[in-house]
């Protein structure tokens, strides 16, 4: 935790060095994902570095940092902070947790139930986390919001076919709600699973912009114009013809499927 608390600095560090607006880190990037019943016994320490990383972004760049949260009840959940001049600015929670395979997420974590939107100084962005991208809902709601773009946190091990997987995932995200997006993926190997890193930044068109290295650490700086979206939305009716008749008879399917 020590370790990764320190590779957070130095990279607030780094960013400040090269005039970044924003940072990006993995998934649960204070403690490294799958920690297992870490989670129960390390939280506070997980917390404290928050602190600490908070304090740097006094003189660096607004950071989203993946951590594990403690709420008022003493429940965790799986979230990023949003950390903008020295001060926690918001908090999202995942909303969409795992309990396949390697997975066990639903053993430690509540799940998040909003998806908020945040102003920065230069324009409005949505977090997601891992699995929330799997789903069209949390983009899609995080578009009405008017975010501008949408970074998403991840801790994805390595399997065959998951790379192309993801890039499909987020391409399928970015066309449905014509905005741009940026992934930080886990690098390395953490208890015996390997993690792929590979992480990327995507224009409002789903083209690639600029792609981290494969398995191991990397720190990618990447420009994203947002006005890109503006300019495509206005011959592109994905977003702005949007139906309310239609998401209301969607929520009826669901109420349906549930009987």
């Amino acid at each position: 935790m020590d370790g990764n608390k320190e590779k957070i600095l130095a990279s607030i560090e780094k960013g400040a060095e090269e005039g970044v607006d924003i940072l990006l880190t993995p998934e649960l990037a204070t403690l490294g994902f799958g920690s297992g019943d870490i989670y129960l016994d390390k939280v506070p320490q997980n917390l404290d570095a928050l602190e600490e990383i908070k304090k740097a972004t006094k003189s660096g760049p607004s950071t989203i940092v993946g951590y594990v949260e403690k709420d008022d009840r003493g429940f965790f959940y799986n979230a990023a902070a949003l950390l903008h001049r020295g001060e926690l600015l918001g908090v999202y929670r995942k909303v969409q947790l795992v309990n396949y395979r390697l997975f066990d997420e639903k053993r430690y974590f509540k799940p998040g139930s909003s998806l908020p939107v945040f102003q920065l100084p230069f324009g409005r962005i949505g977090i997601l986390i891992c699995e929330d991208v799997w789903f069209p809902e949390p983009a899609r709601a995080l578009t009405f919001r008017g975010a501008e773009i949408i970074f998403v946190l991840s801790a994805s091990p390595f399997d065959r076919g998951k790379i192309e997987k993801w890039d499909d995932f987020l391409r399928e995200r970015i066309y449905d709600n014509i905005i741009p997006m940026a992934m930080a993926n886990q690098a390395g190997v953490q208890d015996g699973v390997t993690y792929w890193g590979g992480s990327l930044v995507l224009d409002a068109e789903g083209k690639v912009i600029k792609r981290g290295r494969f398995l191991e650490e990397d720190f990618v700086v990447a420009e994203v114009d947002l006005e890109e979206a503006m300019r495509l939305r206005r011959r592109d009716i994905r977003v702005r013809e949007v139906r309310r008749e239609i998401l209301e008879d969607l929520l009826a399917a669901y109420e349906e499927m549930m009987e």
